[in-house]
């Protein structure tokens, strides 16, 4: 059997490579190793609708709660800062299971054949065709879209891209624990079984780290994400850094009387495109596999739609290598990945993760007793202000 487009992943970036390429016509095939669409990820997420809407009718998306207010919270040795930013609308939460599912279903809709339980084992040149070899076979396809994750075997593979290293990477674990609406509604405060909000956590100890709280309707997801090197460096798992955080924000407490649904973990890329190549001969790469996650925003789906749906384009047109990448580097969201990226890298150092944590901590702490005081290193500040400007490169 031969397809026009083969794309390997059915995660957000692959739906929308497939569903762009159905809707311009092309017999393209979504191969999926799950046994459905999300199955394999790490569910829950908060998103922004409007980069959602770009590609896909957003009028049935399915969503946990609407967020109403995004919370920082700051903790060091000494103490917590709290912020509360109100939303007026436009980001919600979710559960990936049901998102990735509704977005395949789309791409369905459109023409696309999903195959799940299929896993794809490589990509060979058969003429001016591509063989893609499955555990069920193979097939074969003009173009192929890799949409395979930040596990990238196949790209990783083919020599397109290399293996993430730990100072280019993030280890994410998270925990979701079922709990009945109404406690969810009672113990944080909702007014309606669609409300809901999110946390953004940063903390010093016992290592430097970035956190999140999510909403759903029956249960909270809470969980950390680490710079590799540091875990390394001190010895220390995820899971002691996780429960730290946990016990600081009560979260036990929270959710008491809960059981735990999930646990999962996720490496997140902090390097790719354009360090990586995103494209060989007519196989287009997107989504994770290129590193496209903004972590400064804490946004991966956004930009993996996004780019995906330039997949689709470029598989369905034949665009060239540097075609593709020109019109990756062209769009607005992808460019600030890419331009966050060197921020980023420095970001993540511990001695840079513990200067701000602490910096903000002490500057709001002695603002609220009246005698504000301010510990600038003002090279340090200086360096990150040029290179979030795109001034410097790191």
């Amino acid at each position: 059997m031969e397809f026009d487009v083969i794309v390997i992943g059915a995660g957000p970036a692959g739906s929308a490579a497939a569903l762009t390429a159905a809707k311009g016509g092309a017999k393209v095939l979504l191969l999926e190793k799950g046994p459905e669409p999300g199955s394999k990820n790490v569910s829950g997420a908060m998103i922004r609708t409007e980069e959602i809407a770009k590609v896909f009718d957003t009028s049935s998306m399915p969503f946990e709660r609407k967020v109403k207010n995004v919370d920082l919270i700051f903790m060091d040795s000494t103490g917590k800062v709290r912020i509360s930013v109100d939303i007026s609308s436009g980001l919600i939460n979710v559960g990936r299971l049901k998102l990735d599912k509704w977005m395949a279903q789309q791409a369905e809709k459109a023409g696309a054949v999903l195959v799940t339980k299929t896993t794809a084992l490589g990509v060979e040149k058969d003429g001016e065709k591509y063989k893609v070899v499955t555990d069920r076979g193979s097939i074969s396809g003009s173009k192929v879209v890799l949409a395979e994750g930040v596990n990238a075997l196949i790209s990783m593979g083919m020599k397109i891209r290399p293996d993430l290293e730990p100072e280019h990477s993030v280890q994410a674990v998270k925990e979701v624990y079922n709990l009945n609406k109404d406690e969810i509604n009672k113990r944080l405060g909702f007014k309606s079984d669609e409300e809901g909000s999110s946390w953004r956590i940063f903390g010093t100890n016992p290592v430097p780290y970035a956190g999140f709280l999510y909403t759903y309707k029956d249960a909270i997801a809470i969980g950390v994400g680490i710079p590799m090197s540091i875990l390394i460096k001190k010895k220390i798992s995820p899971y002691t850094v996780l429960d730290e955080l946990k016990e600081r924000l009560g979260i036990n407490e929270l959710v008491k009387g809960g059981s735990l649904r999930e646990y999962s973990a996720k490496v997140i890329p902090e390097q790719g495109f354009p360090s990586y190549r995103a494209c060989s001969g007519k196989i287009y790469l997107a989504g994770d596999s290129i590193g496209l996650i903004n972590a400064l925003t804490f946004n991966g789906i956004g930009p993996a739609v996004i780019s995906g749906s330039i997949a689709g384009k470029a598989a369905l047109e034949g665009y060239e290598c540097f075609k593709y990448e020109e019109e990756l580097m062209k769009d607005k969201e992808i460019k600030g990945v890419v331009k966050a990226r060197p921020l980023i890298q420095e970001l993540t150092k511990e001695e840079n993760l513990n200067y701000y944590v602490n910096f903000l901590g002490d500057a709001l702490h002695s603002w609220a007793y009246g005698s504000l005081s301010l510990n600038l290193d003002m090279p340090r500040l200086i360096k990150h202000l040029m290179l979030g400007m795109g001034v410097l490169k790191a």
